[in-house]
């Protein structure tokens, strides 16, 4: 079983994340929260990245504001965040969190895909509140199926921007 660390460290070097993907400034030196974001195909992680919160902030200010009330939309409507919070209280391991979509409950096993996503505050600490959070593939794809184009976009740009490979529309929308 992979310890927080290994979970939300880079699958790359081994290490945590050091410097934010956009502005590459070193995290600990940015006085301002950051996230971590990876997304998985079964088992392999396929995206990683840093990013620290004013540097989210720009990109997801280019963002519709209609994509963005669908994706509150379905963080609101989709997820119990009731039961969410007393799992939370009753386990002791945050790891517990990425057992099971934080949406439908499919357990990580059973899954082609998933996203996960943590935040950091800005001595480095990780925040558990709403994240630590998993998300399936499916779960993905039904909050970000209505999406403006220009929003998907930005979101093409922005894997453009910072990774090798042909840009698409899946991944995980953890800027939004």
């Amino acid at each position: 079983m992979r310890s927080m660390d290994e979970w939300l460290g880079s699958e790359e070097t081994g290490e945590a994340f050091s410097h934010c993907l956009c502005c590459r400034l070193p995290l600990l030196e940015v006085d301002a929260p950051w996230l971590v974001n990876k997304e998985f195909h079964r088992e392999e992680c396929v995206l990683e990245y840093a990013i620290c919160q004013p540097c989210r902030d720009q990109v997801t200010d280019q963002l519709s504001e209609e994509s963005k009330e669908t994706v509150r939309q379905f963080l609101e409507h989709e997820i119990d965040w009731e039961e969410r919070v007393r799992e939370s209280m009753l386990s002791h391991d945050a790891t517990e969190r990425f057992d099971a979509c934080v949406s439908c409950r499919t357990p990580r096993g059973e899954m082609d895909g998933f996203g996960i996503s943590a935040l950091f505050d800005s001595d480095g600490r990780l925040i558990t509140g709403p994240l630590p959070l998993l998300i399936c593939r499916g779960c993905i794809g039904r909050m970000t199926q209505a999406l403006s184009d220009s929003s998907r976009e930005v979101w093409r740009k922005f894997l453009a921007d910072h990774f090798t490979g042909p840009p698409n529309d899946s991944g995980f929308p953890g800027l939004l």
